[in-house]
């Protein structure tokens, strides 16, 4: 079993899963999915993840929705109450991606309820995430922190790093929404001293991210400016030409904002660069768009 991530949210499945959507689609309907029962299977092979990537590009939150309720009934009509879990977080996220956030906090709730039951702490952790983030779009920033906070326990529970790096992380953000800024601070500080440990550069980078926004918010230009050097010398060091462009745009409106306008013209002069090379790799590079 695994989940696929792309612009709709994060959806339960077997691999097996998006080939049989891909055929529906050639097929132009969408009544075709496999059976709940499908054996575990660890993870997606290039080829599906292409085909996971290629869907979530074509099909629009009305199909995942409708996906989701046929996955959902089937699980109930085997009485696979797992799986019947999984279909209504998939359902969740599908009324996320419309806005409905009423009816996703339903769906996910029903999923935390069924993962309690069936004892799937990683499910449960999901469903925290996936409902913080639901009451997080309807500003209800108190309970979305309930919910993290959930999440981190769990994470820490099952001696998850990564996944607790990733909670505190979600923790600084909800707190730097309210203005809690200080409290902020330290749940980045944890979530960067975390990355550093389990070697997540992409997480390190995140959590710099947010130390820089909150010591901005706080008026602290001289920190900000040098969380805004880490995030910079993180991109250059993987290549991510997005990535230094967007550091070194912010850098530079900090700088300004500091009274360095010399330094602050030299960094929007690189940023701007950089992400002009991005826009020549991406027409470059640019593929034809496959049809199904």
């Amino acid at each position: 079993m695994w989940r696929g991530q792309g612009e709709k949210g994060y959806f339960y499945g077997a691999p097996e899963d998006w080939n049989c959507v891909a055929a529906a689609l050639r097929s132009e309907t969408l009544s075709a999915l496999v059976a709940p029962s499908t054996p575990a299977i660890p993870g997606p092979t290039a080829e599906q993840s292409r085909l996971a990537t290629q869907l979530n590009e074509m099909l629009t939150a009305d199909d995942w929705r409708d996906i989701a309720a046929q996955h959902l009934a089937i699980a109930k009509e085997v009485g696979d109450r797992a799986w019947e879990g999984r279909a209504y977080a998939n359902l969740g996220i599908a009324h996320q991606s419309m806005r409905d956030f009423s009816q996703a906090i339903e769906n996910h709730t029903q999923h935390l309820a069924i993962a309690r039951e069936v004892g799937d702490r990683a499910g449960e952790g999901s469903a925290y995430l996936n409902l913080a983030s639901a009451r997080s779009s309807l500003g209800d920033f108190s309970q979305a922190i309930e919910y993290y906070k959930q999440r981190l326990a769990i994470a820490k529970e099952v001696g998850d790093r990564a996944w607790e790096g990733r909670a505190y992380a979600n923790l600084g953000g909800a707190h730097q929404s309210i203005g809690d800024f200080y409290q902020a601070i330290e749940y980045h500080t944890q979530h960067l001293t975390i990355a550093k440990e389990v070697g997540d550069r992409a997480g390190e980078d995140s959590a710099y991210g947010g130390l820089r926004g909150a010591h901005q918010a706080l008026g602290d230009f001289s920190q900000a400016i040098a969380y805004y050097t880490q995030h910079l010398a993180i991109a250059k060091e993987v290549g991510d030409r997005a990535g230094e462009g967007s550091a070194g745009n912010n850098l530079g409106v900090a700088l300004e904002e500091n009274g360095d306008l010399l330094a602050a013209a030299r960094a929007l002069v690189q940023a701007l660069a950089a992400l002009q090379r991005v826009e020549r790799l991406g027409r470059a590079r640019r593929p034809p768009r496959v049809a199904v």
